[in-house]
């Protein structure tokens, strides 16, 4: 069978429930797994309509009756149940062209090369959350026999998951759409979605007229590229967006400790750095370092002369952990070249 007769089927399962699906588009169902144009099409064409009973999120369709704390977990539960019923399922259709098999396999090959270039930032220790929290969502599930696949697909699901969420509007749950969440991003998108006020339906509909063989996108919103590599597994050469967040922490043997805290906590601070594509730190960053970085009580949360030396080696010392770091896959090399020159241009202000 065609692998391409696996996005035709997936096609026609919308159309019998109430869909439809523009006549010139196909999924690339081999390499990046978009949409992509057939012929040319116009702008403000309804590239799709995606009836509300296909959008997958905890109000509307029937997820298996469990405890679950989140969205999220849900989602993850559903998808699990369908893969294992494979063509027994309803919505097999849509779960073949997920090939959350590959997606395992390809998440456990660029996992660990991730963790060791990330791990000294604030992706780092999100990534280590996650896969603890995961840890355990899956023991309590496996011990209770209400999941029946390896923590390796778990993981792959999860990862679809976050990668193919829609925040819908006017506080609707997180939502899978089929057929939307195959379109990948672009900061330029070609392509929207929005719903229909009267029948409900999510419609993707192109932004301007789209010729044969480009790629169909939507915008993912204005995310640098640790979110990107955090919530989508990918991340741009060129963002636009992109900025660096650095872990910081006070040592317990410093004399103004209670001071510190105490101020960090009634400005509001969060507890790391954030240094702009520009190289420049934001306004709350420049603060936390005047905090950081002060000696004495009177010139805590003020301009010092420790300010300068503190931020240039916390700079080089980050600096010098990313050059420690293999740049082998196209996206960590990415998300490592961006992390370099934003550093490098903030220590070339502080010279």
């Amino acid at each position: 069978m065609s692998v391409d007769s696996d996005y035709v089927k997936f096609f026609d399962w919308i159309r019998e429930k109430g869909g439809q699906v523009h006549k010139h588009i196909k999924i690339d169902t081999r390499e990046e797994r978009g949409l992509f144009a057939t012929s040319t099409i116009e702008s403000h064409a309804a590239l799709a309509i995606i009836p509300w009973s296909l959008v997958v999120n905890k109000q509307h369709v029937n997820l298996p009756t469990i405890d679950v704390a989140t969205e999220r977990q849900a989602l993850v539960l559903f998808l699990s149940h369908e893969y294992t019923k494979q063509e027994e399922s309803d919505w097999y259709p849509w779960i073949k062209l997920l090939n959350i098999d590959k997606e395992a396999d390809d998440l456990l090959k660029t996992k660990m090369n991730l963790f060791n270039c990330v791990e000294h930032s604030t992706l780092g220790q999100a990534l280590t959350a996650r896969y603890q929290q995961l840890e355990q969502e899956y023991g309590y599930l496996n011990q209770s026999d209400k999941i029946h696949i390896s923590f390796e697909l778990f993981c792959a699901i999860d990862h679809l998951v976050w990668s193919r969420i829609l925040d819908l509007p006017d506080n609707e749950p997180i939502s899978l759409v089929p057929f939307i969440d195959f379109a990948n991003h672009n900061f330029n998108a070609n392509a929207r979605w929005f719903i229909d006020d009267t029948t409900h339906d999510l419609i993707l509909r192109s932004e301007r007229s789209l010729n044969p063989g480009e790629e169909i996108t939507i915008c993912y919103g204005s995310k640098s590229n640790e979110e990107l590599l955090y919530l989508y597994g990918f991340c741009q050469s060129v963002n636009p967006n992109d900025r660096v967040t650095l872990p910081v922490s006070l040592s317990p043997d410093d004399l103004l400790l209670e001071d510190k805290l105490r101020l960090i906590k009634e400005l509001h601070l969060p507890p790391r750095l954030t240094i702009n594509i520009d190289g420049r730190l934001t306004d709350d960053s420049q603060r936390l370092v005047k905090i950081l970085s002060a000696q004495t009580l009177s010139t805590i949360d003020h301009v010092n002369e420790h300010c300068k030396p503190y931020l240039k080696n916390l700079l080089n010392e980050y600096l010098e952990n990313l050059n420690l770091c293999s740049d082998e896959e196209m996206f960590t090399k990415y998300y490592l070249d961006s992390q370099k020159s934003i550093v490098q241009k903030a220590l070339n202000d502080l010279e």
